[in-house]
């Protein structure tokens, strides 16, 4: 299911914690949700399409510690499962994340 926006709100700084302790040079995020989060937390506002439009795309942005990051909005695993035309697409878009440098 859809996280409510409260679920968001709650556990949205726990995210941001981890992100700030790991420090990662490349983000994959799962779905619709995670890419918006991120993409807002990182400056990429003005970026953010629709996951169909986003998915398997190279995103450059900037953390909210101010280290660069890489972000890569896949589709959510469980899509698959529900329209199994995204499997191809999902294994294409893992590809991609694969060919990153960390």
């Amino acid at each position: 299911r859809d996280p409510l926006p409260n679920e968001i709100e709650v556990y949205g700084p726990f995210l941001d914690r981890q992100l700030e302790i790991i420090r990662p040079k490349v983000i994959a995020t799962l779905g619709r949700f995670s890419m918006d989060y991120v993409m807002r937390r990182c400056g990429l506002e003005s970026r953010i399409v629709t996951i169909s439009e986003a998915h398997g795309k190279v995103y450059e942005g900037k953390t909210v510690f101010g280290t660069d990051v890489t972000i890569i909005p896949l589709y959510h695993p469980a899509a698959s499962i529900y329209n199994q035309h995204l499997k191809e697409t999902l294994k294409k878009d893992f590809e991609i994340l694969a060919r990153q440098k960390f």
